[in-house]
Order: C-alpha cells, then structure tokens, then sequence
C-alpha cells in the first residue's frame, strides 16, 4: 500500500523494503548487471549494488574530474622514461620475480609499435582529517567495470522513482551548476566510461592501418566478468561493426599465437587473423602466468606490432612503490611544467614511505610500531586481499628478517565520511541499513603517439563508485569486499538513508 502525500510535499516511501529489494534485483537481472557463477559458469547472478546512491560532494568530485587528464599525462610520460622508471623500481626488481620478469622483458625487447593505448582508472577517498581527496591508487593494467558502472545510475534512477514518492531525479554534467533543492536527487550523468574507452579503442584501431585486423582479449581463465568485457566489446562494434574480436587466455595462447619473425605481426593460428590490438583484462599478477610458456606470450605480444593496452612499461609504472616514488621532491616537476597542476596533484598524496633505504629503514619502522593504527602496508600487487593492517602489520614488523618489507609501501590511512547503505547481493546475502564508506574511480584515456609525441586522445571519461562496510579494509567488487554504487551530490546529506529506513 503506497503512503498518502503529507502537506509539504516532503519525499516519502511508497512501498516496503523488501518490495524495493526485490524490484531492484529485477531490474538489475533485467538490465546486465551481471556477473558468472564461480562453480557454474553457465548461469549469472547479479553484481553486488547498493539500493540507493551515496552522498557525496559535489566540489570534492569536481576537483578530482578536473585533474583527471594531468594524470593521463603524467603516468603516460612516466611510462617512457626509462630512468625514472628503473630509480623507482631498483629496490624491488632483484626481490620481486614478477615485477623482474616484467622488467626484463621491457629492457630486452625492441619496441616496434608507437602507438599507445591507455585506459587508466584513478581511484581516491575523501580524507576527513585533510577534507581532501587522497589517490588510493592509479590503474594501468585492466581497469575494469566501465561496462557496469553505468547501469547503476540506470538503477537507482529507476528505483528512486519506484520507491520514493515527490522525489525529483535530476541528470547533472560535470561542472552543470546545481541549484539546492530539498526534493531532489542530483545524480552525474551520462557516465561516458564505456563509450569513451570504446572511442580510445576505435581511434587506436584506425591507427593500426589494418581493416582486415582484429582486437585480441587477453583473458584469465573461467572468466566470471564476461558482462563486463562484452559491453565494451557491443559498445566498439556498435561503432565499427565490421571489427572482428577474439578471447583468449594466456594458456591458450601458447598454443594459438603466432609470430611473424619477417614483420613482427602477430596472428591467431587458427583463424590466422592479424592482431591489431592486445586488451589484458589478465597479467596483472603472477598466478596468470602458469608456466614460461605465457611469459614467452608476453614477451611475443610486447616485441610486436600489435598496439598493447597496457604496455609493459605502462603496467610498471603502475606499481605501488612507483606511486610512492612520485611523491618525492622534484618528480612531478619532470612530467608537468605547470605549478598550479603539481600543486593539484600533489594535494591528492597521501603521506607514504618505503623500507628499502639503509638511512631511514629503522625511522620508518619505529613509525610503523608507534602508530600501527594509522597506516596500511600495500605490497606490489594488484587484485584485491593483499594490504596488511593493525596486528597483521606488528606481526610483519616482529618477522621483518624472514619477510622483508622492502616489497611494500606504507601509506599513511585514509579516513573518509560514513553514510548508512543498504547493499545488495547475490543469494538475498543483503546487509541493510549498515553504516559504510565510498572510493571514487576516475576513468581516463589517451591514445599517442611515443615517437611524435602526438596525442590523439586525452580525456577523462567516467566514474566508479564502490561502497563497503566500515569494518572492511580491502575494495574490490570482483574478490567481494565491495558493491558497485553511484553518486547523490544534491547536498542533501543521507536523506536517503533516512527515507529507505521507514517503516510502513
């Protein structure tokens, strides 16, 4: 039964919670909000969403979108600058196999295509202690969910006009002036992430020169984002139907790829169609290499003339301890000629160090010991589960001698505003009502050329929001922590928290 209309027209629910849940989870089935079943990749579930958009500022987003294509440069130029890169990484090439192997190949293979594609996703929370935006970190390699964020504005767009009586939805662009109102949800639309990486994609496949090519993606093995990954797929053929798109993994791949030694191309065997481009939506951690066959893919794929998105060197300057390298003196300074940018920039570091320094290693341990409380330790790895914090890092600090912590930074935490959140997921595994915390995802693109330093593209394309818990550390979506989320920045602070929380 649906609530009369009060006098003031104040925004009200219409039906009961579990009505909302239930029209939510319809309407994200019905509209590819999906994901694989890990024990039957034949059947889909949905991907965990909140039922209802998080409050946010609207200033603190802005500003974030505003850098977004500084930091495109940035990590591009980054990328190609061999010195920096190596003084980066020196602490931990010897150390680390993966980032060794990485590493070498980028020092020992020729580099034949000057064409580089892009597709980064910047991910930061709002400090609470600072009031400023803090870079979590920056995504070089398989920055996923472009295909998905989208359809959450969808979602809570239809759900807030189910549920909700006198709410007005309003679409706000980047940078669109807003005028306050206490009967309306300001939602940041359209979210161009999916379309804009297609553009990026379809821009670098024209530059390839090659019609008759194809896009190869680099996959890992029983696949569960496969929604994910195909709208990008729909997304470019609605603007080049004619492309023709394979998925492999890397196994497969040892098997299947072929290179041209005369004129470094590379094909599939089976269907010997060129490869114009490489999307490694896998090789960001070591178990996707299962044997040195798929290293052999690797170093075939970087050697040709395929356009790689990203390229190795891309995918190093990606690393944690890089992001830590740039907070020294006088780096930014050797990417970005403008101060008022740097400044921009480097007011979204947060306070980190390493251990890979004989002078302040002691210093930053004693730091470590005195204020556990305050800071996460992040190894070199990507793929979610792997920072330590509180106990587990005064268990690290007492087994310093037989687990180095050379391999790791120490980032200063982040204390971002808690909202209430209802969030949903598979299985009526929904945590209602439940007190959690918002990172934000900048996507961007570049397309360029490294040897005329032409850009094609340069832009910042979209968002993601992930909303977990207060009580959980890690955020990935994909590994669980997390739900996909959107943004209210109407001002009008957790009135929809209160709103879902009536009882009829």
């Amino acid at each position: 039964m649906s609530m009369k209309k009060d006098e003031d027209n104040k925004m009200q629910l219409r039906w009961p919670i579990e009505d909302i849940v239930s029209f939510a989870k319809r309407y994200a089935l019905t509209h590819g909000l999906l994901c694989l079943v890990p024990d039957n990749l034949d059947q889909a579930t949905i991907v965990p969403f909140s039922l209802f958009p998080s409050p946010y500022s609207y200033t603190h987003f802005k500003f974030i979108w505003s850098i977004q294509t500084a930091y495109n440069r940035l990590y591009n130029r980054l990328s190609l600058d061999n010195e920096v890169l190596e003084k980066a990484l020196a602490s931990v090439i010897p150390i680390d196999d993966f980032i060794g192997q990485l590493w070498k190949i980028h020092r020992t293979v020729q580099r034949r295509q000057p064409i580089q594609l892009d597709i980064y996703r910047n991910d930061y929370m709002l400090d609470t202690k600072s009031d400023k935006m803090r870079q979590v970190e920056f995504n070089t390699i398989s920055s996923a969910f472009a295909g998905l964020t989208g359809i959450v504005a969808d979602i809570h767009k239809a759900i807030l006009r189910y549920a909700i009586e006198n709410c007005h939805v309003r679409e706000l662009q980047v940078n669109e002036e807003k005028t306050q109102s206490n009967s309306s949800i300001d939602l940041i639309l359209p979210n161009e992430a999916l379309n804009k990486s297609a553009e990026a994609m379809v821009k670098a496949f024209d530059l390839y020169k090659n019609p008759d090519a194809c896009i190869l993606f680099l996959i890992v093995p029983k696949e569960r984002n496969v929604c994910d990954q195909n709208a990008l797929i729909d997304a470019i053929q609605k603007l080049r139907p004619n492309i023709r798109f394979h998925l492999r993994t890397f196994e497969q791949l040892t098997d299947e790829l072929e290179y041209d030694e005369k004129t470094s191309n590379i094909y599939l065997k089976t269907s010997h169609d060129e490869i114009a481009i490489v999307y490694f939506r896998a090789g960001y951690i070591p178990d996707h290499y299962i044997n040195e066959k798929c290293w052999l893919v690797r170093e075939q794929i970087e050697q040709s003339c395929a356009i790689k998105c990203p390229t190795i060197r891309s995918q190093l300057a990606g690393f944690k301890i890089v992001q830590e390298y740039l907070t020294h003196e006088g780096v930014l300074e050797k990417f970005i000629e403008e101060k008022d940018l740097i400044t921009k920039i480097r007011s979204t570091f947060a306070a980190m160090f390493t251990f890979d320094d004989d002078k302040t290693r002691e210093k930053h341990f004693e730091i470590l010991r005195q204020n556990t409380h305050s800071y996460v330790l992040k190894p070199n790895r990507e793929g979610g589960g792997n920072n330590k914090y509180d106990d587990e890092i005064l268990k690290l600090l007492q087994n310093e001698k037989e687990n180095p912590l050379t391999n790791y930074i120490a980032m200063e935490k982040i204390l971002p505003p808690v909202c209430t959140a209802c969030l949903i997921k598979p299985n009526d595994q929904h945590v209602l009502h439940v007190e959690c915390i918002n990172e934000i995802g900048i996507y961007g693109t570049m397309v360029t050329n490294v040897d005329t330093n032409e850009e094609y593209i340069n832009e910042v394309t979209g968002y993601l929001v992930r909303t977990k818990t207060t009580d959980t550390n890690e955020g990935g979506v994909a590994t669980g922590y997390s739900v996909l989320d959107c943004l209210d920045v109407s001002g009008n602070t957790n009135i929809l928290a209160k709103i879902f929380s009536q009882k009829l």
